[in-house]
């Protein structure tokens, strides 16, 4: 409990945050998946989201919690590296099954790295045994060197039998990785493009767009700020017009509102008119929005209801009930497996494609 007190107390809530966080940094990785193999099962989402909830642990739990006062630790505390090899032997004459239980937990910690690697990364094993050993070598570091400086004494003892023990787990993840590929082989790659995509690919793909667009409006948002921030200081009256935007809008809409939507315009729907249905994050997971052949105005009143939507989701906080339109929207899904505008008429003469 002493060694305990030494360590910062928002430890509980990293804890409590750990799950939430590595779920907002699973979707890169499933749009990843989307567009290696055009379809994931929901074991492929648990193994997803298992992989960035064990990186995220592996890094955090090795380096965190950091010690709250480094001066009064440092002062009760000096450890020094242990550059024997072999010093697990002696370890375990004396501590017996203590010693045992910390080298078999360093193997396990790293058995998932192995794994990974040889069974989601596909990569070989003069590939997976550099990193696995590089990953233990750089966790020890950090250790040693009081991650690289940011405390004044090393908190975590380095250790040159993790090096080997944790190098073990990963070649040993690496193996157990290879014995699954033969029992239960990986499926072929699959790019053609799905015209009635699921919920989690649509909802994928929408992440990856509203990401370009938030950051193409951000920047652009910035930059034309501080270009009117100098021009104001030069000559007032160049941009006298630009408050007339606001009054135009209304006093809760801001500028960056204004580029959002002309972003929101620019991706959502001019891209996908020109590309066959497929948004910049469509392209990406093999998905087009327009789930039946279209054309005139038919067309035009889908892609005329589907950014409708788009723009009252999105800037939810300026239209009057939007918050109840979005959730009957995810009722009327959850009901229909299709988007409103999904249900708009086709062509007479089009033949409706069979579900992907």
């Amino acid at each position: 409990m002493g060694y305990i007190a030494y360590f910062s107390r928002p430890f509980m809530l990293a804890v409590a945050l750990w799950p939430f966080v590595s779920a907002v940094l699973t979707v890169p990785v499933l749009a990843l998946l989307y567009h290696r193999y055009n379809r994931i099962r929901f074991s492929q989402t648990l193994v997803a989201y298992g992989t960035v909830l064990y990186a995220i642990g592996l890094l955090c739990f090795t380096l965190y919690p950091m010690p709250e006062d480094p001066a009064a630790y440092c002062a009760a505390h000096h450890l020094a590296p242990q550059l024997n090899p072999l010093q697990f032997i002696g370890d375990i004459r004396t501590d017996g099954l203590a010693a045992v239980m910390q080298l078999a937990l360093n193997v396990v910690f790293f058995l998932p790295l192995g794994f990974i690697m040889g069974r989601v990364f596909r990569w070989p094993l003069a590939a997976a045994l550099p990193v696995g050993f590089a990953t233990s070598l750089m966790i020890e570091t950090l250790q040693l060197t009081g991650f690289l400086g940011f405390y004044p004494c090393s908190y975590r003892l380095f250790d040159v039998d993790d090096l080997i023990t944790n190098t073990l787990g990963a070649l040993l993840g690496f193996a157990a990785a290879r014995l699954f590929d033969r029992l239960v082989p990986p499926r072929a790659n699959d790019l053609t493009t799905v015209t009635r995509p699921g919920f989690l690919r649509r909802c994928i793909t929408y992440a990856i767009d509203l990401t370009v667009i938030t950051a193409v409006a951000m920047p652009t948002t910035m930059l034309v700020t501080v270009l009117y921030d100098m021009l104001v200081v030069r000559d007032i009256a160049v941009w006298q017009s630009i408050p007339v935007v606001g009054h135009m809008f209304g006093n809760d809409v801001t500028f960056s509102d204004v580029v959002t939507l002309i972003a929101l315009i620019v991706f959502e729907l001019l891209v996908p008119w020109m590309r066959g249905g497929r948004t910049l994050g469509g392209g990406f997971t093999h998905m087009t929005c327009e789930t039946r052949v279209r054309s005139g105005w038919r067309r035009v009143l889908f892609y005329a209801a589907r950014t409708a939507v788009f723009v009252i989701v999105i800037f939810m906080r300026l239209i009057p009930q939007a918050g109840l339109f979005t959730f009957a929207l995810l009722i009327f899904y959850w009901v229909k497996k299709q988007m409103p505008y999904d249900l708009l008429p086709a062509d007479p003469e089009a033949v409706t494609q069979p579900a992907a």
